[in-house]
């Protein structure tokens, strides 16, 4: 047994993605630092991912708890689609995985919390997690962040599909603000739209990404798209940076994991128990919700219990969510989604931001779901239990 692995912790997070990171965080914050003990298979904590939030989404106290993790803030936002362009005031900001890995590193050496890097995990019990070289560690509060898992396919899932290059440009760009969708891009494989955030004059990333009835994802093509995108907007690529893709399950119905009520240990967090945004995949405010609920958590009991209220929380948005999810892929065309999109972002400032943050107001579903309909939306495809794939 590895040294100083004796004693049980407090909080044994399994996963240094996002969810697992900002609770180790949290806890770090208010003096509960040295039990934590973090395990992740990677040698870095936060993979290779870009997380994004809109200022609307946090609250003060979830605003302090990512305030260093913030790599990049801007005062509005773009959307474009055919014929159109509309300029929404509501700030945006970003976190890169190699500025999470640094800020999150140093406070948890800082606060004493033990980080195994580079660890496999074997097995995750109530009250024990095994690694794969036999190491076993206790803990009375076993939490798994370790992202998805395996879900059904085919009726009961989406897709969100994204390749996304950061980019040194030879000359400034003609970017200032993210566009978070710019959907006037030829629709291929479901909805397709460019997503945009631009560092500085001369760094950008630039997304590909679709909303898809299938998983597939050649990278290799999508690569090309994302290039010539940037040379058609009149930019230079100098060397690409970096890149990263994935593609996220987008729930249609209830699975039976999301179905599961959590009453004890191992607790899910993140994508793992469903705590992301079902339509836009937006995972980072509700993780940091959850990170400060099991800050405040004084004992195991009051732990679930927190995490259980946010979950029940959640549900009436989730099931409208996965309904919004159902008319997209179930009931329209696929070369024809982008338009319940186009209608969506002619709702007032106030509608989108609620509808980002999973905050819908009654009001607010009345008006995404009632008026005028896209266009190419089917309504038997909506009870149907099967769909075309894109």
């Amino acid at each position: 047994m590895d040294s100083g692995l004796e004693n049980p912790s407090d909080h044994l997070v399994v996963g240094g993605g996002l969810a697992g990171g900002l609770i180790a965080l949290a806890l770090a914050d208010v003096g509960r630092g040295r039990g934590v003990v973090l395990v992740d298979q990677d040698r870095a904590l936060g993979g290779n991912h870009t997380w994004s939030f809109h200022d609307s989404d946090l609250d003060a106290s979830q605003h302090q708890l990512v305030a260093a993790l913030v790599t990049q803030r801007w005062p509005r936002q773009l959307v474009r689609f055919p014929g159109r362009e509309r300029t929404i005031d509501t700030g945006y900001a970003t976190i890169s995985s190699a500025n999470f890995a640094r800020v999150v590193t140093d406070r948890l050496q800082a606060a004493g919390a033990r980080l195994l890097l580079g660890r496999k995990v074997s097995s995750v019990e109530e009250s024990r997690v095994q690694l794969d070289d036999g190491t076993v560690i206790h803990s009375d509060r076993v939490i798994d962040a370790r992202g998805p898992q395996p879900g059904p396919t085919g009726s009961q899932t989406g897709y969100q599909k994204f390749l996304g290059l950061e980019l040194e440009l030879a000359t400034d760009g003609p970017w200032t603000v993210p566009i978070v969708m710019d959907a006037t891009v030829p629709q291929i494989d479901g909805y397709r739209f460019i997503y945009v955030l631009p560092f500085s004059p001369r760094r950008v990333l630039v997304e590909d990404t679709m909303y898809s009835g299938n998983p597939a994802l050649d990278l290799a093509d999508v690569e090309r798209r994302v290039l010539a995108y940037v040379e058609r907007c009149g930019a230079t690529v100098s060397r690409v940076l970096r890149s990263e893709s994935g593609v996220l399950p987008l729930p249609i119905r209830k699975s039976p994991s999301q179905a599961r009520d959590q009453r004890h240990f191992p607790l899910a967090v993140g994508y793992r128990a469903g705590f992301f945004h079902p339509v836009t995949g937006y995972s980072l405010p509700i993780a940091a919700r959850v990170a400060l609920a099991i800050a405040k958590a004084d004992t195991p009991g009051e732990t679930v219990t927190a995490v259980r209220a946010i979950s029940e929380s959640l549900r009436g948005q989730r099931r409208f969510e996965r309904l919004l999810n159902r008319l997209m892929f179930n009931a329209m065309a696929p070369d024809a989604r982008w338009t319940a999109l186009d209608r969506f972002y002619r709702l007032p400032d106030a509608t989108i931001n609620r509808f980002y943050g999973s905050r819908n107001t009654r009001w607010d579903r009345m008006r995404v779901l009632l008026g005028r309909p896209p266009r190419g939306i089917c309504w038997r495809g909506l009870f149907s239990k099967h769909r075309e794939k894109s």
